[in-house]
């Protein structure tokens, strides 16, 4: 396998945990923000920084 193959693969297999983690998440009632709750929050951290 070439490092490149390698590369493709090792970043398909991390965006594709992404979702996964999410729903995991979700399942286990871990608290979900919307976009507007997390504009603010995020905007509050760029503001302490």
């Amino acid at each position: 396998m070439s490092i490149e193959a390698f590369e493709q693969r090792e970043e398909t297999l991390r965006l594709k945990a992404r979702p996964e983690a999410a729903e995991q998440e979700r399942i286990s009632c871990a608290p979900a923000y919307s976009a507007e709750e997390s504009r603010k929050r995020l905007e509050a951290i760029y503001q302490r920084g």
